[in-house]
C-alpha cells in the first residue's frame, strides 16, 4: 500500500481483501475477474464518455469533483450528512466533525477542508445554519445542487457496470443501484448525463435534484467509505496526476482520444486540455510532462500536438476501472 493509502482513515483494507457486510471479498481476484470480462472494455470506455461528457468545459464542477483531494472531502461530507441522526448530537455535521472524520490524510488537511468549505458554500453547494437545539454549534447542509451533481457522477459511473457480460452484481446494494439507474435512463431520451458538455466556465447551470434513493446510497455506502478511498490511493501511478487540478480528466481525455482515433498516437495540444479543464496552458504542459515521467505517455512534438498513449497507461486505467468496478459490484 503506498504512502497515501497508508495516510488515509482505514477499516479494514489489508492486501486487497475488503470487509463488506456479508462476507470478506478478495477484491483483486474479482477485480482481474472483472478485467476479463468480455464487457470490461465496452464498460471501461463507456464510464470514460460519461465522465468527459459530464465534465469537459465545466471548469467549477470538474475542479470540485475529479481533484482527489476535494473528491474525498465532498464523499465524507454527504456521506456524514446522509448519516446523521436528528436525535444524536455526536452526527451532526459540522465543520470540526469533517476534518476530525479526515485526520491524518495528507489528500485534505484541516485547512484544505476549511477552504474547500468556504468555495462550496460560495457557489452555493452548502449551507451554514445554527443548530435550532444549541445556537452555539453552526451546521453543513449539502444543497440540492451538490446531491445532484454527485448523483450525475455516480450514475455516470455506475451505469456502464450493468454492460459488463459475465459479471452480475454480488450485493444487493449493487443490485438495487443498477436496478433503479436503468430505470432512470429508461425514461430519458439517450440514458446519457442530462446537462450540456459544453457549459460556459464556472457555470451556474440547472442540475435536477437527486431522489431519496441516492441517500439511501450514501447511507449504505457509510460503512465502507473509507475502504472506498483507501482503494483509490493504492493506484499510486493515478492518483500522481489526479491529486492536481486538472489531472484526472486530462487523463480520461487522453483515453477518450486514442479510443475515438483507434490509435496509440494522437493529437492533444495544451491549448486543447486547457480549453477542456480550465487549467493554464502551462500547467497542462506540465502536467503532460508529468505522465510521461510516469510512462503514460511518449512526447513526439511539442505543445502535445503529437501524443503517444503507452501500454503501461493503458494498463495502469484498466486497472483502475477494473478495481473501481469490483468494489461497487461487490456492495451488500
Amino acid at each position: 500500500m503506498n504512502a497515501l493509502a497508508q495516510r488515509l482513515p482505514v477499516a479494514g483494507l489489508d492486501a486487497g481483501r475488503i470487509q463488506l457486510r456479508a462476507a470478506p471479498v478478495d477484491l483483486a481476484a474479482f477485480a482481474a475477474h472483472v478485467r476479463g470480462d468480455p464487457g470490461f472494455p465496452v464498460m471501461r470506455d463507456a464510464v470514460i464518455q460519461n465522465v468527459v461528457q459530464l465534465f469537459r468545459g465545466d471548469y467549477l464542477l470538474s475542479r470540485l469533483m475529479l481533484e482527489e483531494g476535494r473528491y474525498v472531502t465532498i464523499q465524507m461530507l454527504l456521506t456524514l450528512a446522509a448519516t446523521q441522526q436528528a436525535e444524536e448530537r455526536s452526527t451532526w455535521l459540522t465543520l470540526g466533525r469533517l476534518q476530525q472524520s479526515l485526520a491524518g490524510s495528507e489528500l485534505a488537511s484541516r485547512n484544505r477542508i476549511e477552504a474547500l468549505v468556504a468555495v462550496l458554500e460560495r457557489y452555493g453547494f452548502v449551507e451554514r445554519r445554527k443548530a435550532e437545539e444549541d445556537l452555539r454549534l453552526t451546521l453543513l447542509l449539502p444543497t440540492a445542487r451538490l446531491w445532484g451533481s454527485d448523483a450525475l457522477f455516480v450514475e455516470a459511473m455506475v451505469q456502464p457496470l450493468a454492460r459488463l457480460a459475465d459479471t452480475p452484481p454480488t450485493g444487493a446494494a449493487a443490485r438495487e443501484l443498477l436496478s433503479r439507474l436503468s430505470l432512470n435512463s429508461a425514461a430519458q431520451t439517450g440514458g446519457a448525463p442530462t446537462c450540456d458538455p459544453q457549459a460556459p466556465a464556472w457555470s451556474t447551470r440547472d442540475v435536477a435534484a437527486a431522489g431519496a434513493g441516492h441517500r439511501n446510497w450514501h447511507r449504505l455506502f457509510a460503512p465502507r467509505l473509507t475502504d472506498y478511498l483507501a482503494l483509490r490511493g493504492t493506484h499510486a501511478s493515478i492518483q500522481q496526476l489526479a491529486t492536481r487540478d486538472g489531472g484526472y480528466m486530462a487523463l480520461l481525455l487522453l483515453l477518450d482520444e486514442a479510443r475515438a482515433r483507434g490509435s496509440a498516437r494522437i493529437s492533444l495540444p495544451y491549448e486543447t486540455l486547457s480549453n477542456h479543464t480550465g487549467i493554464s496552458r502551462t500547467h497542462a504542459r506540465l502536467l503532460t510532462e508529468q505522465a510521461e515521467a510516469c510512462g503514460f505517455l511518449r512526447l513526439h512534438a511539442k505543445g502535445g500536438r503529437e501524443v503517444e498513449v503507452t501500454e503501461q497507461f493503458r494498463d495502469a486505467a484498466d486497472a483502475w476501472f477494473a478495481s473501481l468496478a469490483a468494489f461497487h459490484l461487490s456492495l451488500d
